[in-house]
């Protein structure tokens, strides 16, 4: 009887010292499996945030490089009108009567070089904000969505129309298209409500069409065929107007950016 309670108490001992060592086998499996899962997770999240601030820093160079090209843009749309008078210096030593009319000048490859320069720069700012809205990534598409607009596709497809149409051969189809492009650009600065410029855009886009209003009410009511104000002048006031909107908007974006610390 003794015998038997002996073999019992150490087959208890033995039992608990083996469960005793389980559950510290278990307990040190289960810790080391634990800090190889943190040291996992803790790279991934390295991964991550090194992806995020790559992404980041890729976004900032686009938003700088767009903010150059705008600017660009605005440069070309300025000086357009001094450079043809320049290029057109070895025929005359005046402003011809529209922007239109260096079509037939004796270097008409400055015209041809400078409108399609401003057209595909139109094209390619729209088709920035287009390529935008490809984007998986919501606060990427977010910030890309603010590059340029949709609707510049149609105003460089205009000018495109006012090259490859001139005045006095297509005369309306060219007007027409001119007519696309200058009011276009005032009812775009106007309606567009997008950004804190919005008084600027109002105003630019009125002065616009008032410019361009004056020249029609001085050509054909007032002074008619010896008009001091030509339509010259009118598209070239016209152009400047634009050209400022796109680098306020530029300015803007740029503050926006910043206040987002988008580039810290």
């Amino acid at each position: 009887m003794g015998l038997f309670y002996g073999n019992k108490e150490r087959v208890r001992h033995q039992t608990k010292k083996y469960l005793l060592a389980g559950i510290l086998f278990i307990s040190k499996y289960c810790f080391l499996r634990q800090e190889q899962f943190l040291k996992c997770v803790s790279m991934n999240l390295q991964d991550m945030k090194i992806t995020a601030q790559k992404a980041g820093k890729k976004v900032v160079k686009e938003v700088d490089h767009f903010a150059k090209l705008e600017r660009f843009i605005a440069a070309v749309l300025i000086f357009t009108p001094a450079i043809l008078y320049w290029a057109d210096l070895g025929c005359r030593d005046t402003f011809r009567d529209s922007i239109s009319n260096y079509h037939f000048m004796w270097a008409g490859h400055w015209f041809g070089s400078l409108l399609t320069l401003a057209a595909a720069l139109f094209i390619y700012n729209g088709a920035q904000h287009m390529s935008a809205q490809k984007e998986k990534q919501a606060l990427v598409k977010k910030a890309k969505s603010r590059f340029g607009k949709g609707y510049n596709i149609i105003f460089g497809v205009a000018l495109f129309g006012v090259l490859f149409f001139d005045h006095i051969t297509f005369k309306w189809t060219h007007y027409i298209f001119a007519s696309i492009f200058f009011v276009g650009c005032a009812l775009a600065m106007i309606l567009t409500r997008e950004s804190r410029i919005n008084t600027l855009g109002d105003v630019l886009g009125v002065l616009t069409l008032v410019f361009l209003g004056f020249h029609l009410l001085l050509e054909y009511l007032v002074w008619k065929d010896h008009n001091p104000f030509t339509l010259l002048w009118a598209e070239w006031i016209g152009l400047i107007l634009i050209a400022i909107y796109f680098i306020a908007e530029s300015l803007q974006r740029d503050r926006q950016e910043v206040a987002a610390h988008l580039y810290d």
